[in-house]
Formats: structure tokens, C-alpha cells, sequence
């Protein structure tokens, strides 16, 4: 009797502790929402999914010749006016830009700041507004370098002295005359780029961590804690908040948005590994996934991705091991592949384009995950050693229909997107690259090692 007494507590035990973090498992009212400002996030999610999306399969990692007609036929080839954001757009996905692809230097700027770390290359926030370059210094100092003058025309430090040695991470969005600006102190504040004044500032408490988008006249973006926060543009006040998944050691990976101004949702993959769809118009849950491991327990397993990206009616996840399609508005899962993506990816109507840790470039195809092509990036050149010459690839982009990568060292190799085949490779930049690859006007922009803006006709 004692051990069929036993065996009932420990039942109990496990059916209500599965999750004490998220509240996936929980009663629906346990999901933490922040009601002290104007709206508050319902806490009532609606055809909720909790798919076990971890797969353990092995890494593909094999060459694939293309036996496919492939054509980029129904993809207009565009000019991307502006660089208002991190990664380009809305959707985190910029393709087929129209370029010359000569990649000849047109212009140099001076050198644009110090490094705030000199053993961290890569700059995070580097924008383009209306052609000024807007980006920050190592003191926190916000600037915006004119291409057509040939000088920082405004800066602004917001930080006072006692903030002086401490180390700023600035994210950073323009949209219309101004800037926004969300730091790893907890402060938001606007800047008007044809004042060249501070509009308002607010300090949040919590350190952010995310890049940001704007739509109805809300900032969206991400602290630390993996809470996300609806601003007012005007004001800076808290529209709403949405309390997620908690992770207490931070990984590289930093929370992630992508906006949908069709559907009118933010989609939001914080650090716990949990990717949420929010209609931000009437504060509602619309689904959840949770790409966490649900077979290992603790932080000791963080999470890692790619950021994600939204292409017509879905949505691509890149997580450390798997690369996932679903519809982003029902959450029904299209397909998913092992094989390890290295980069974010770039999605065109049909094909979707990615680079992963085993050298790879693929290509799928959107409509059922079907792997059309895959080649080793180094096998097409003779040189044996041009791969350590490369160094870290960074970026990949699609331009005129070609694919091309860039390495931190300043390399781009560029690949025929039908095949995979190696067109053109060669070093643009003799002191590398430490920026995303930005597309404007038919140009291409980058920052070297030395700080410098490199752009290429």
C-alpha cells in the first residue's frame, strides 16, 4: 500500500511541475503580464502548439548537383532606397538587389570611431538614412556621417560621466526624421535627425537585448530578461508588455523580431528558444513553439539561432542544428532539415538560400524542403589554402541573381544561383570586414577593420 501511495505522489509531482518557466504547461493565467500602463497583453493564447521540434538526426552534409531548371523569373530585381535597420527590413530578408557587381571602390570615408572593443570586430548597428550613415562610437556616442559631405554632420552622447567606462551596446532603427536608440543600460530615447536634438528619453531598468522595428506608431524591442516591450514613438511611454520564457545565462544569441505589416503580427524568438506570434494591434497571443530541447532541463543547454526571417506566408527558423519552415499564421510546420545553418538565410519566392557550418551553400526549394542543390564552397578552387586566406564567412546576400559571400577577412566569393557554381571570387577589402553587408541604390556599403565606410559601384 505505502508504495502504491508512493508511486501516486510521485504522479503528482511530475504532472505539475513539467515547466516552471514559461507556464506552457501551466493554467493559461500563470503567463506573466505587465498591466501597470495603458494595455496589457492577454493572457489567453489561442490555438496554442507545442511542438516538439528537436530532431537528432544526423548533419546533412553532402554535394548535391542541381538537376533542375531553376529561375528567379517572378523575383523583381530591386533598388533598396534605405538601410533603416538591422538586417534591412521588416522581414529580416533582402534579396536580389539590383548591383553592378564591378565591386570596385568608389569611396572611403575617414575613419568613423574607435572600436569599444578592439578584440570584437564585428559592428552591430550600422544604418543608412536618406544616404547618411548612422552608427555609434565606443562611448556611446550616436553620429551620423554625410556621403555627400564627407563629414559627421551630428553627434549626440546621451551617456553622462558615470557611465563613462561602461562598456555600450546600442541597437538602433530611423524611421521618417528621427532615431531610436535602445541600449544595454535600459534606456530608449528618440533623436530628430533635422533638429539634431534629443526628443524624449526613458530608462526601462533592464538592459535591452534585440534588434527593433516600428509599426502603428509602436517601438518593439527586447530586454534581457526576454520581456518585449510595445513603446509609444511620440512619447516613449509603455504601450504594453509580454513577460516570455526566462533563460538566466546569456549566449551569443540576442532575441529576435520580424513584423508582418500584412497580418498586423510581431514574431519574437527570445533566447529560451520559444518563438511567439503577437498581433500587435489587439495585443493577442496568436501561437507558440518552443525549439528548446525539452529532454535536458537547467540553462546549462542554451539556445542558439540565426535571426529569423518571414518570406509571403512563412516563416524560417534556424536554430543550431535544424532549419525549419512554418506557416506564420496557422504555426503548422512545412518541413524541416538538419543541417547546421551557419548564417541567416536569404528566402527568394521559390528558393531559399543558406550557408551552414560544414562549408555548405544550398539551395531548397520553398514548397517542400527539398535540398535542389548543395556545394562545398572551397572545393571549387585550386588553391588548398584559400579557405584559411577567407576566414570566418559572415554575410550571404543575393544580388542580380547572384549569391554572394563575404568573410570577415574581406573576401567575397559569388556563385551562380541556378548550381552553385563558382563565378568570381576574390579580396575586396585588405582590412576585412566587420559590418552586414548593406544594399543601397545599386551600391554596396561595408565597414572595414579600421572603421572605415567602404562603398563599391
Amino acid at each position: 500500500m505505502k508504495r502504491l501511495n508512493l508511486i501516486f505522489i510521485l504522479i503528482l509531482i511530475i504532472n505539475c511541475s513539467f515547466d516552471n518557466k514559461t507556464g506552457i504547461w501551466k493554467d493559461e493565467s500563470s503567463i506573466s503580464i505587465d498591466t501597470s500602463k495603458t494595455k496589457a497583453l492577454e493572457n489567453n493564447i489561442n490555438k496554442r502548439n507545442y511542438e516538439d521540434v528537436f530532431l537528432e538526426n544526423q548533419v546533412f552534409n553532402e554535394e548535391k548537383e542541381s538537376t533542375k531548371n531553376l529561375n528567379l523569373k517572378n523575383e523583381t530585381t530591386s533598388l533598396n532606397k534605405n538601410w533603416n535597420q538591422e538586417f534591412g527590413s521588416n522581414y529580416n530578408n533582402v534579396l536580389n538587389l539590383g548591383d553592378n557587381n564591378k565591386n570596385i571602390i568608389s569611396s572611403k570615408s575617414p575613419k568613423l570611431s574607435r572600436f569599444a572593443n578592439k578584440k570584437n570586430y564585428m559592428v552591430r548597428n550600422v544604418i543608412i538614412h536618406n544616404d547618411n550613415i548612422i552608427s555609434y562610437d565606443h562611448k556611446g556616442k550616436i553620429f551620423i556621417y554625410s556621403q555627400e559631405n564627407k563629414k559627421k554632420i551630428f553627434e549626440y552622447n546621451f551617456y553622462k560621466k558615470n557611465f563613462k567606462n561602461y562598456k555600450k551596446e546600442i541597437f538602433l532603427i530611423a524611421n521618417e526624421v528621427k532615431i531610436y536608440a535602445a541600449d544595454n543600460l535600459g534606456y530608449i530615447y528618440a533623436l530628430d535627425i533635422g533638429k539634431k536634438s534629443l526628443i524624449w528619453a526613458k530608462n526601462f531598468g533592464i538592459p535591452f537585448r534585440s534588434n527593433m522595428k516600428i509599426a502603428n506608431d509602436q517601438i518593439f524591442v527586447v530586454n534581457q530578461e526576454n520581456v518585449l516591450y510595445s513603446i509609444d514613438v511620440n512619447n516613449g511611454d509603455k504601450n504594453w508588455t509580454f513577460s516570455s520564457g526566462l533563460t538566466l545565462i546569456n549566449s551569443d544569441f540576442k532575441n529576435n523580431l520580424v513584423l508582418d505589416n500584412l497580418s498586423k503580427n510581431i514574431f519574437f524568438l527570445n533566447t529560451s528558444g520559444e518563438l511567439y506570434s503577437i498581433n500587435y494591434l489587439n495585443q493577442k497571443i496568436n501561437w507558440l513553439l518552443n525549439f528548446k530541447n525539452p529532454t535536458l532541463t537547467g540553462d546549462n543547454n542554451l539556445f542558439s539561432s540565426r535571426p529569423v526571417v518571414l518570406k509571403n506566408d512563412n516563416i524560417y527558423v534556424s536554430t543550431e542544428k535544424v532549419f525549419l519552415s512554418y506557416n506564420n499564421i496557422t504555426s503548422l510546420k512545412n518541413w524541416s532539415l538538419v543541417l547546421a545553418p551557419s548564417l541567416r538565410p536569404v528566402v527568394t519566392n521559390d528558393y531559399v538560400y543558406i550557408f551552414t557550418q560544414k562549408n555548405l551553400l544550398i539551395c531548397i526549394a520553398v514548397k517542400n524542403g527539398e535540398v535542389l542543390w548543395s556545394k562545398n564552397i572551397f572545393k571549387q578552387i585550386k588553391d588548398k589554402k584559400f579557405n584559411k586566406k577567407v576566414g570566418l564567412i559572415t554575410s550571404l546576400t543575393i544580388s542580380n541573381n547572384m549569391l554572394n559571400l563575404y568573410s570577415r577577412n574581406g573576401y567575397l566569393l559569388s556563385y551562380d544561383y541556378k548550381n552553385g557554381n563558382l563565378n568570381f571570387y576574390n579580396k575586396i577589402s585588405k582590412k576585412g570586414i566587420v559590418s552586414e553587408i548593406i544594399h543601397k541604390d545599386g551600391k554596396i556599403f561595408l565597414v572595414d577593420k579600421s572603421n572605415r565606410l567602404i562603398k563599391f559601384n
